[in-house]
């Protein structure tokens, strides 16, 4: 039986973790992948990836998923998160058309968010343009309009002070998130103004979520710790997990039951 985790698993869980551009979501994926196909295991793995996480809340999820689960386990749990996140992907990707139904379906994104990516993956002919920010600091922006262009989408890269010509034309935010709560979701900084000056001009920010993100705030603690994330209210925004979209506040209640079910988890 294998005990721990080598040096070389600990030194590639760090070059995981410590990918500036990939996102939570992207990085959760990569550590979910490295696990299946066994370059990643061991008993105290779980521990290892809490103590890498950091502000990703994604990660602390599988760690209290791979907490105390026997080796051969390990694998099958991630093949159970895989499944996870391929079945909210479709889900929200349905759910996004919908919340797009009565727009122009011009959007507009911030940072690099690998959950709206996939929500989007088979919606490319339904979306006219993508307004993706340069999402300042840090080249994630840049990174998030070259995997749209690839994907077939027509993109415009624009600086973020131009954040309000993207509104004035039509473009409702479709933002990612590297957590939400019962009050708030987190998100790479100037995701508040731009949820701000949707409102302002009568367009409903969407927020897309894994539900691995999902959990309440006694569980998301002090977080964010990094300035680059800012908690932003979550008030008048249309969220979606996986197959359920929330119309906030109306649906509050709603959310905090499904919330409390996930930390159960």
């Amino acid at each position: 039986m294998e005990k721990g985790v080598s040096f070389l698993m600990s030194d590639l869980i760090d070059e995981l973790t410590d990918d500036p551009t990939s996102g939570a979501s992207g990085i959760y994926i990569k550590v979910l992948n490295h696990i299946v196909l066994g370059y990643l295991k061991g008993d105290d793995l779980a521990d290892i990836i809490r103590e890498k996480a950091g502000d990703m809340i994604s990660l602390n999820y599988l760690a209290n998923r791979l907490q105390g689960v026997q080796l051969f386990k390990q694998r099958e749990i991630a093949k159970e998160l895989q499944k996870q996140v391929r079945a909210d992907s479709f889900s929200s990707g349905i759910q996004l058309y919908k919340g797009l139904a009565n727009s122009k379906n011009i959007i507009l994104c911030h940072s690099n968010s690998g959950t709206v990516h996939r929500a989007l993956e088979h919606r490319k002919n339904r979306i006219e343009l993508v307004y993706q920010t340069q999402s300042r600091p840090g080249t994630d922006g840049r990174e998030g309009a070259r995997i749209f262009k690839n994907n077939g989408f027509t993109v415009k890269l624009i600086a973020d002070s131009r954040i309000s010509t993207a509104i004035k034309n039509g473009a409702v935010p479709v933002l990612g998130a590297d957590s939400v709560t019962q009050t708030f979701f987190v998100n790479k900084v100037g995701s508040a103004s731009i949820v701000e000056k949707a409102l302002e001009a009568g367009i409903t920010p969407i927020v897309v979520v894994g539900s691995e993100k999902a959990c309440t705030e006694e569980t998301y603690g002090d977080r964010p710790k990094s300035d680059l994330f800012e908690r932003i209210p979550l008030d008048k925004v249309r969220l979606i997990v996986g197959s359920s979209t929330y119309r906030m506040p109306r649906d509050r209640k709603r959310l905090w039951k499904m919330l409390e079910e996930n930390d159960k988890r």
